[in-house]
């Protein structure tokens, strides 16, 4: 479909005229573009649709619902392009119309899937709060509930890792690629927009390099990919620069692979070590140590700071370390004192 900027419609193509159920001449000139939107996308047309396309010349993949000649919605999506005066002749616009009924329709599904599982995901969640009534009233079944719950926040800090770097994080990418054109265009914007322009752009880029902080700190991607000694070797690079704390670390270059589970489990005991010591040891130097044997792993975290207090002694993560250490069958050894603090896990392998 063509028409002018004002909106008036000048050409159709045969498929447009089908899905709208318009004869030719009823559509033109007669009609403009808002004659055959709802109300919600004439408002969005008007306000946020036009006045993009002028600044920057295109607008691609917008979602309208055109009112055909039955009242009946039909969900389009919309790329369109302003094509420049030529020979005197007024500017135009160019729109291409894809049809989006099976996408709405997945959509919809989609939705109503969440739904469900949400429905059953709370109906999952009330039947472990009940399980978890019965099995407190015995130590076996508590540690081993806490177990499960330890696996199920290792895989929701996987999901949401996941999440934040392939949804938000290209959500992001994708604003400022948007922002980079109004830069290129700059010259042609007043200078308070201009300076707006770059401090969002700015603001974008850190936004960008929290998000991946974050997500690493959730679940580094290495751990599942390259495996725990170069997990640990970035990990510790960012931890050492955020928390301005030293730290050496010592594993072996060939160190191989390790089930998941169990690579997942040393790496949340260094993780909890390393913010236990930029939390309460006020230390400037800590050492990590990796050592593996045909029959164990063995690690070994250690400061020079002031000792753990007792409130972190008995609070949640060194329990949680410890039901960490438990669940392989290994065994956790904490040596603190007034000149720093010492923390031994030993995991057997095949334990």
């Amino acid at each position: 479909m063509s028409s002018l900027v004002e909106g008036a419609i000048i050409g159709a193509n045969q498929t447009f005229l089908t899905w709208t159920g318009y004869r030719r001449e009823e559509l033109i000139p007669a009609k403009k573009f808002c004659d055959l939107l709802t109300v919600p996308g004439q408002i969005f047309y008007e306000t946020q649709f036009a006045p993009l396309l002028q600044m920057q010349g295109f607008v691609k993949g917008v979602a309208f619902d055109l009112v055909r000649t039955n009242r009946q919605p039909l969900p389009v999506l919309v790329n369109s392009t302003l094509v420049a005066a030529k020979d005197g002749r007024p500017a135009f616009i160019r729109s291409l119309f894809f049809d989006a009924t099976d996408r709405r329709r997945y959509e919809s599904e989609l939705l109503l899937a969440r739904r469900n599982l949400a429905e059953q995901v709370k109906l999952r969640t009330a039947e472990l709060e009940k399980e978890i009534v019965h099995r407190t009233r015995a130590e076996a079944s508590l540690q081993d509930l806490t177990l499960r719950l330890l696996k199920l926040q290792d895989d929701e800090r996987r999901r949401l890792a996941r999440e934040l770097h392939d949804s938000v994080g290209q959500i992001l990418s994708a604003v400022s690629m948007n922002l980079g054109f109004l830069s290129r265009k700059a010259n042609h914007l007043e200078e308070p927009v201009r300076a707006r322009v770059a401090e969002t752009s700015e603001l974008i880029q850190e936004a960008l390099k929290e998000i991946r902080v974050v997500s690493h700190l959730l679940h580094p991607p290495l751990l599942d990919e390259m495996g725990l000694a170069a997990a640990l070797r970035t990990y510790i690079e960012g931890f050492s620069n955020r928390a301005k704390v030293q730290v050496a670390l010592t594993i072996e270059e060939n160190f191989g692979r390790l089930p998941q589970d169990l690579e997942t489990g040393i790496f949340r005991i260094v993780q909890e070590s390393l913010t236990n010591i930029h939390r309460h040891a006020e230390s400037a130097t800590a050492s990590v140590s990796v050592l593996r044997s045909r029959e164990q792993v063995q690690i070994i975290v250690q400061d020079r700071g002031k000792g753990i207090p007792e409130s972190v002694d008995h609070g949640v993560g060194l329990r949680g370390m410890r039901e960490r250490v438990a669940q392989f069958g290994g065994l956790l050894e904490i040596e603190t004192s007034s000149s720093g603090t010492t923390i031994t896990s030993t995991f057997p392998i095949n334990g």
